[in-house]
């Protein structure tokens, strides 16, 4: 697990939103609710750079698919996201947008956390390209 790493949760739900917070910080992943696709490209805009995007797709406004495609993501270096949404999406969808997981609703706290560890961990050293096991 990479210690600290941000986390940008949108989620209109916002007691739902709450227990996942929560339960992420006391796992070692600070995060910061977005409770609207606008509300998480402002927070990009003013340069958070958030290790993972855990992303609600039905918004109020916008929906989750605009955050992917608005400049405020582009420009934050479009971070990993795993969309966590109880609409079905469909694999040829999280292809077009790359995204780097799908979590349908409702899920085990344990697999969120499992996810976002898996998302944020830091890859392996390559020992051909001058990693620690490099000859």
């Amino acid at each position: 697990m990479t210690e600290s790493a941000q986390v940008l949760l949108v989620e209109d739900d916002e007691p739902l939103a709450g227990y996942i917070a929560r339960h992420l910080s006391a796992h070692g992943f600070p995060t910061e609710v977005a409770r609207s696709a606008e509300e998480a490209e402002a927070r990009l805009d003013s340069g958070l750079r958030p290790a993972l995007i855990l992303l609600d797709i039905n918004l109020p406004g916008e929906t989750g698919w605009g955050l992917l495609r608005g400049r405020a993501y582009e420009s934050a270096g479009r971070p990993p996201v795993v969309i966590v949404s109880a609409t079905h999406v469909t694999s040829a969808r999280l292809h077009e947008y790359r995204v780097a997981g799908y979590l349908p609703k409702p899920f085990a706290m344990d697999t969120l956390v499992e996810v976002v560890e898996r998302c944020t961990a830091a890859p392996a050293p390559d020992p051909e390209h001058g990693g620690p096991d490099a000859h």
